[in-house]
C-alpha cells in the first residue's frame, strides 16, 4: 500500500536536455519556416519527404497559400512588436487578426477568383498549429518513440539521476506527473527500467470502438486506438494538461452535424483525417464512420487562448480538476523545468497546494528571476542542477 502522494509539474526545461526546442529556439525555427522543406497536402496535412526535398503535389494547394499568408503575418507581428513569440502570435490569430487593418492589406496578393479573405483566414490556426507541431522534435529528429527498444539499464544520458530518484520515490508513493509539454518524451520512459511499463495516462484501448487507418507499402490496416476514459492506475500517473502531439478529438456525425465526442490517442503514421469509429448502419451492420475534420493533433498554445480552453468538458476540464485534486492531496510537490510564466498554472498551485506546510522542490539549472521569485513566494527549495545529477537526497 502506498504511503504518500507526490505531485510533479514538468515544463519545457524537462525536455530540453533531449534537444527539444524551448521558447526562443522554437520562435527562431518558426521565423525561418518559410525556408523549410515542407508543404501542405490537398487534405490539409503538413507533408514532408524523407529525402529532404520539398513535396510537390503538381500545384500549390489552398493550404500552401494560407501558410504563405500566415508567414507574412508572422513577419508583420515581429515588425510591430519588435520580437516574435509563437504563443503570443497564436493569441493574435485568435483575438486580433480580424481587427488589424494591416492584415487585409497583407492578404491582397493571396486573394483571387478562388481565394477569398474568409477562406484565407478561416484555416490559419490549423495551418499554424501544424507548423508548431512540425518543430517539436528531439535532437535526433524523433517525435514518436514507440519503435524504441526496451532499456534494461538504469541509465539515460541527461536524465539518469532524476529518473533513478523518481523510481526510488515510487517505492512508497503514487506519483501524479502533470506536464505542460506536448511532446511524447516522458512517455518514452515507460519502456525503460525506470518506469517498467507502469505509466497510466487515462487512455485505454480495451473495449475501444475507435480506429485509425494505417497505410504501409500501399496496404491499409485498421488499428484500434485508445480513447480517454479517465481511469488512472499504478505508481506513475501522467496528466498532459496542455494536450499532446498524439491527442485527436473525434467528432461523430449526427444528422449531418459534426459533434465532438471523445479524445483519442493516435499512432505514428496515422493521418489526422484517418480516424474511424465502429458503428452500426441502418441495416444493423457493422461499418466504419470516418472523422475527417481534423488537420492537426489537439494541444493548447497561446498565452490567453489556451486558458480559455481549460474549461472544455471532454478533456481539459477533467485534467485540470484532477490537477487541483492531486495538488490538494499531495504530500510534496516537485517542479521541473517550468519557467513560472503561466499565470493560471501559478494561481492553481498557490490556491490548491498547501505550500505553507508542505515541501516544494523546484529543479531548474538555468533559473531566471521569475523562477527565483516564484520559489521565494512558495518557500521552495531551488535546485540549480542538471537532471543527470539529481539525487534522491535532493527531493526528500
Amino acid at each position: 500500500m502506498y504511503m504518500n502522494n507526490i505531485s510533479l509539474l514538468l515544463g519545457a526545461g524537462f525536455s530540453a536536455p533531449q534537444g527539444y526546442p524551448i521558447g526562443n529556439q522554437l520562435n527562431d525555427l518558426i521565423l525561418k519556416s518559410n525556408e523549410d522543406n515542407f508543404a501542405f497536402a490537398p487534405s490539409g496535412d503538413l507533408a514532408v519527404r524523407t529525402d529532404g526535398k520539398k513535396p510537390a503535389f503538381g500545384y500549390k494547394t489552398s493550404y500552401d497559400i494560407e501558410f504563405e499568408y500566415c508567414y507574412q503575418l508572422i513577419l508583420h507581428f515581429k515588425e510591430i512588436n519588435g520580437y516574435f513569440d509563437y504563443e503570443e502570435f497564436y493569441d493574435y490569430l485568435t483575438e486580433n487578426l480580424n481587427s488589424d487593418s494591416n492584415a487585409s492589406e497583407i492578404a491582397k496578393p493571396f486573394i483571387d477568383d478562388v481565394t477569398t479573405i474568409h477562406s484565407l483566414t478561416s484555416g490559419l490556426k490549423n495551418v499554424y498549429t501544424q507548423v508548431v507541431a512540425h518543430y517539436l522534435k528531439d535532437k535526433n529528429g524523433n517525435s514518436f518513440y514507440d519503435n524504441q527498444p526496451y532499456l534494461l539499464d538504469e541509465h539515460f544520458f541527461g536524465y539518469t539521476g532524476l529518473m533513478k530518484s523518481i523510481k526510488e520515490l515510487s517505492k512508497k508513493s503514487i506519483l501524479n506527473i502533470h506536464t505542460l509539454n506536448h511532446d511524447l518524451f516522458f512517455e518514452s520512459f515507460n519502456n525503460t527500467a525506470f518506469l517498467e511499463g507502469n505509466l497510466s495516462d487515462g487512455f485505454e484501448e480495451l473495449g475501444s470502438s475507435y480506429y485509425g487507418k494505417l497505410t504501409k507499402d500501399n496496404r491499409n490496416y485498421m488499428v484500434r486506438l485508445q480513447r480517454y476514459t479517465g481511469n488512472y492506475h499504478g505508481k506513475f500517473r501522467l496528466y498532459k494538461l496542455h494536450g499532446s502531439l498524439d491527442y485527436e478529438l473525434y467528432y461523430r456525425n449526427e444528422k449531418g452535424l459534426l459533434l465532438p465526442e471523445t479524445y483519442l490517442k493516435s499512432k505514428y503514421s496515422i493521418g489526422n483525417t484517418d480516424l474511424y469509429k465502429e458503428i452500426k448502419n441502418e441495416k444493423d451492420e457493422l461499418t466504419y464512420e470516418n472523422c475527417w475534420i481534423n488537420y492537426h493533433p489537439d494541444f493548447l498554445t497561446g498565452t490567453t487562448s489556451k486558458i480559455e480552453r481549460y474549461t472544455e468538458p471532454l478533456l481539459f476540464k477533467k485534467l485540470f480538476q484532477l490537477f487541483k485534486e492531486n495538488l490538494e492531496n499531495a504530500d510534496s510537490l516537485i517542479i521541473i523545468g517550468y519557467g513560472a510564466k503561466d499565470e493560471e498554472i501559478n494561481r492553481i498551485i498557490l490556491k490548491h497546494f498547501d505550500y505553507k506546510n508542505k515541501k516544494i522542490y523546484i529543479i531548474d539549472l538555468y533559473a531566471g528571476q521569475k523562477v527565483k521569485d516564484f520559489a521565494n513566494l512558495l518557500g521552495a527549495k531551488l535546485i540549480t542542477e542538471q537532471l543527470e545529477k539529481i539525487k534522491i537526497e535532493d527531493l526528500i
